[in-house]
């Protein structure tokens, strides 16, 4: 039989969940492993592996700097990461913004968390929440869809010393906003990590200023 897998981020950090990890799963119909998850009950094994490697580690940073994030539905979970890994280090200097798309206000993932993780670092997180359907919009967020002129409100300028975008989410949107070959597959590095386009690159940032996950 041909095995079926789905890559899934984490929503725990390994320096606060030693011995275990959660994940956050949205069910979608007619989704394969989605729907098997979904059904089982406590006490039932699923098979998993990993970690699986990515062309972005974070590490702290003694220095000012600025990372922005966009991300779309499920793909908040390994950017989530990243926010937890940079708030609990005192030392760490970085500022980070979360630009977060969803087609409806009560489909927000982590929600919760996210508003708190702001409220409580006003000075180094800040997430603005893009609504595109449902009435709007909750507090400081925006009705619509990601343009330019949110992305340029909420992330750092390309021109600023060590800035940086990290974006995950539908493939739609990581073309949109990354350029057309965006997640084209391969395993080579050049194959996974064709040259910027798309939106960002309209707003001046280079190659090496972007990832994608």
């Amino acid at each position: 039989d041909a095995q079926i897998y789905r890559p899934y981020s984490p929503v725990t950090v390994d320096s606060q969940a030693a011995g275990y990890f959660e994940l956050l799963v949205r069910h979608y119909p007619g989704g394969e492993i989605s729907t098997r998850l979904a059904k089982m009950s406590p006490g039932e094994r699923a098979h998993f592996r990993g970690p699986v490697g990515n062309a972005f580690e974070y590490t702290a940073s003694a220095a000012p700097r600025r990372i922005g994030m966009v991300a779309g539905g499920t793909g908040v979970t390994p950017l989530w990461q990243v926010v937890q890994a940079a708030l609990a280090d005192e030392e760490d200097r970085t500022r980070l913004s979360l630009v977060y798309a969803s087609r409806r206000a009560d489909d927000i993932l982590l929600r919760d968390e996210l508003e708190r993780a702001a409220a409580a670092h006003p000075d180094r997180f800040s997430v603005c929440f893009v609504v595109s359907e449902g009435g709007g919009a909750p507090a400081g967020g925006v009705a619509g869809r990601i343009d330019a002129a949110v992305l340029q409100r909420h992330l750092p300028q390309p021109s600023e010393d060590g800035s940086g975008v990290l974006v995950c989410g539908p493939d739609s949107m990581l073309r949109a906003l990354c350029g057309p070959r965006a997640r084209d597959g391969g395993l080579a590095e050049a194959a996974r990590r064709p040259p910027l386009g798309g939106l960002l690159r309209q707003l001046g940032y280079e190659d090496w200023q972007v990832c994608w996950l």
